[in-house]
């Protein structure tokens, strides 16, 4: 290997952290980086065209000669220690020397004075740290790194690495050589040693290449980490299996109390419409309060029938083309009915030239009815408005009312389950609804790739809900 003669500046070089010299044939520097400049602490200026001794002071012209004759005579980088070139310079360094046309190139790099501290931070390192020659001769091990190959601090320097390595797993040893040869980083994730002491225990491996054609390894003990994740992994499958376990017992047990409540509500309701002849003033409000109540629960049940079939996604959806508007008028007529029973004006904008979408006509009712019937419930006067309009691929339904409206901080905690707002017109637990209907509502609308939200647009006193749907059911589905 050869370096080819450099000019007097090279952007390259001066960048480099490491001094970068070059001596031409009659030992006399004819180049130096910033950072040599720096470590030798004379400018550069003076540097350029000095021998041996007078550029590294202290330095034996002789010696020094016969060992850079000895390097350039090499087939490729030789390292050799900064105290057998020169002893009084300002740092100590590290000389590597490189073969060049006509003489030699010298990299510099510092060793630092607190080499001992370092290492021992080295030793104090849970993780093992080796450091190989190219040989595969250990330059160093740390404690942790001695415990992983099973050797003896005094018979670690200058011994093969190979007969310490575990036999199994093989990937370990092939890694090690692959750095050695190719030069290049390897990392091996959560491999598992078979030998002792270490048997069942996870290791993450880098190895990483040297600046003299050796390696370093770093073993990171990872076995807690291994074990962590499986145990998440465990509990994760037992939360999941729990949680379809509560929802097969709310659905068992909301279909075992379908069957008395159908019986409660209908017989209330035959007290109540005196079927069975005339009662007392008193009898009849009883029969009529317990029919209510009977309905709420009713009502309760169901909801919670759904929900939790909504929560396992085990609900169907069959999207089919419909047009808006028609669907629309046919889906709000019950609501219409109950809004002019209450007194409450009730307005359907929706545009005969909408085109036609494609979505589940049955879950898109029961998204509406559950928005619209939740606005007519809350409003004490005035009305409801509903529009639809479609614009970039989305079918966008729009509820108005004029309600108590919701704050801000609310809009999306009623979305959560069982959550009610507290206001003058919510006093009734048998009339103010389960305090599920907006949760399936959202749900609902998720199921149909859409979206359901409570906003404020600044031109209505009460709320706005927008429930937005595709005009094209995705075909996953």
């Amino acid at each position: 290997m050869t370096v080819s003669v450099v000019p007097e500046r090279i952007p390259a070089l001066e960048a480099l952290s490491d001094g970068f010299c070059m001596m031409g044939p009659d030992w006399r520097l004819t180049y130096c980086n910033a950072a040599a400049e720096r470590m030798l602490g004379t400018p550069r200026e003076e540097l350029l065209g000095l021998t041996v001794s007078d550029a590294f002071p202290g330095a034996d012209e002789t010696s020094v000669r016969e060992r850079l004759s000895r390097a350039r005579d090499a087939d490729g980088p030789v390292r050799v220690p900064g105290e057998e070139i020169f002893t009084h310079a300002p740092r100590s360094f590290c000389v590597i020397v490189t073969p060049a046309e006509e003489g030699v190139a010298l990299q510099l790099r510092a060793v630092e004075p607190d080499a001992g501290r370092s290492g021992g931070l080295l030793e104090s390192l849970r993780h093992g740290c080796v450091a190989v020659d190219a040989a595969g001769r250990i330059i160093y091990a740390n404690r942790a790194a001695r415990g992983v190959l099973g050797a003896r601090r005094d018979a670690v320097p200058g011994a093969e690495i190979w007969p310490l390595l575990p036999r199994e797993p093989a990937i370990l040893r092939d890694t090690l050589r692959a750095a050695l040869a190719d030069g290049k980083p390897h990392r091996l994730h959560a491999i598992k040693v078979e030998a002792e002491p270490f048997r069942g225990r996870f290791f993450d491996v880098w190895t990483r290449p040297l600046g003299d054609g050796g390696a370093s390894i770093l073993f990171e003990d990872v076995t807690a980490r291994i074990e962590r994740d499986r145990d998440l992994a465990r509990y994760a499958a037992e939360a999941e299996e729990a949680s379809r376990a509560r929802a097969r017992f709310f659905a068992a047990a909301s279909h075992e109390l379908r069957t008395p409540l159908h019986a409660i509500v209908g017989y209330s309701h035959l007290l109540a419409t005196a079927t069975f002849g005339d009662l007392p003033r008193e009898a009849q409000r009883a029969a009529e309060r317990s029919s209510m109540c009977a309905e709420h629960l009713s009502r309760l049940v169901d909801d919670v029938l759904l929900l939790s079939t909504t929560e396992i996604d085990r609900l169907r959806v069959v999207p089919v083309r419909l047009a808006p508007a028609d669907f629309l008028h046919a889906a709000m007529e019950p609501l219409r009915v109950q809004a002019e029973a209450k007194g409450l004006s009730f307005t359907i904008a929706a545009p005969e030239t909408l085109p036609a979408v494609e979505s589940d006509p049955e879950r898109l009712r029961q998204v509406l009815q559950a928005v619209v019937g939740n606005a007519l419930k809350f409003t004490p006067r005035g009305g409801v408005r509903v529009e639809a309009r479609t614009a970039g691929g989305t079918l966008e339904f729009r509820i108005a009312d004029t309600g108590p409206g919701i704050p801000a901080d609310d809009r999306e905690r009623i979305f959560q389950p069982f959550e009610q707002l507290c206001d003058p017109s919510r006093t009734d637990s048998a009339t103010r609804g389960t305090g599920l209907g907006l949760t399936i509502a959202r749900q609902l609308a998720l199921r149909l790739h859409g979206s359901l939200d409570v906003e404020d647009d600044g031109a209505t006193a009460g709320a706005v809900f927008r429930l937005r749907v595709p005009v094209d059911f995705p075909t996953q589905e």
